[in-house]
């Protein structure tokens, strides 16, 4: 496939600020949803245990179309690509890999990012909690999962949400 094929793909493509990650969110909107009416405590813990995954995929996902996004709107074409597909497949999106992704693409971001964790004492540690909670899950440490529940999951969650709206607000400005 030629460049200018490859380019004109990527830009309908990600043409959406928000393509995949709101239908993610959406998804794991309607699954806290559906959770909220199981009462045995086992299945409950199970199914805050696959929501913490999503979540943690999601916040991933969504910073990862935010900023291909932002560069597929004033980069050169070159650029854009070669952020895209150097991209980490996989990144622990903790609070200090988001903010020296973030200082990559603009230092005022990351001094802004760190400001707002701090205007709320939660923030940190429901962004970093569901990062640990997801690999803890994965790679089968229980004694690291001892914190799920639906309302830490459902209050990270609004957190991660919060956050998505903070970097799309900085892409957009």
């Amino acid at each position: 496939m030629q460049q200018s094929e490859y380019l004109k793909g990527r830009v309908m493509a990600l043409r959406s600020r928000h393509k995949g990650h709101d239908k993610y969110k959406s998804r794991i909107t309607n699954l806290f949803n559906v959770y909220d009416n199981v009462s045995d405590p086992a299945e409950q813990a199970h199914n805050a245990k696959y929501l913490a995954v999503l979540v943690s995929g999601y916040l991933e996902q969504a910073i990862k179309e935010l900023l291909l996004h932002y560069t597929f709107q004033g980069a050169r074409p070159q650029i854009s690509r070669y952020i895209e597909e150097t991209w980490p497949i996989s990144r622990n999106m903790n609070t200090q890999n988001i903010n020296d992704i973030l200082g990559q693409f603009n230092s005022k971001w990351s001094e802004d990012f760190l400001y707002w964790l701090e205007q709320d004492d939660n923030r940190k540690s429901n962004i970093n909690s569901i990062v640990r909670w997801r690999n803890g899950i994965a790679h089968g440490q229980e004694s690291n999962t001892t914190g799920v529940t639906l309302v830490s999951v459902r209050n990270a969650f609004s957190t991660i949400g919060d956050l998505v709206s903070f970097i799309d607000g900085k892409v957009k400005s």
